[in-house]
């Protein structure tokens, strides 16, 4: 099993460790924060987000398919009862791209690690102690 770190920092604040990497998390201002880093769902966003791009990115060398210009934009509305995101949605934008190639970059893309975990959503387990 995977493991990390969250440690705060004060205020609204936390430094995410794993593997020796490290992130900071924080709030915006008018959520309390300094809006020194993304909060968690924007970083929620970004991970997506990134697991899309590097899925079709590592697709795109196997085919001898350019990645000049690869980015994966990512938008996200919320939702209440219970507060989460509700909708969100990603344009990966591959210029260049064969028309032949682009069903086979959905399906990839679509495949990625955390989409797939949203898909099939796993047991989530709290303790306090």
């Amino acid at each position: 099993m995977a493991k990390l770190t969250a440690n705060y920092t004060g205020g609204t604040g936390f430094q995410m460790q794993c593997r020796g990497h490290s992130v900071a998390i924080d709030q915006p201002e008018d959520n309390g924060g300094l809006d020194s880093a993304m909060t968690p769902p924007e970083m929620f966003a970004a991970s997506l987000s990134a697991c899309i791009g590097h899925y079709v990115a590592n697709y795109c060398n196997q085919a001898s398919i350019a990645t000049d210009g690869l980015k994966v934009l990512c938008d996200w509305e919320s939702a209440d009862k219970p507060k989460r995101i509700g909708e969100i949605s990603f344009q990966v934008e591959l210029p260049g791209l064969p028309e032949s190639r682009k069903r086979a970059v959905e399906r990839v893309a679509a495949s990625c690690l955390l989409h797939a975990t949203l898909m099939h959503p796993p047991q989530v387990h709290i303790k306090i102690g």
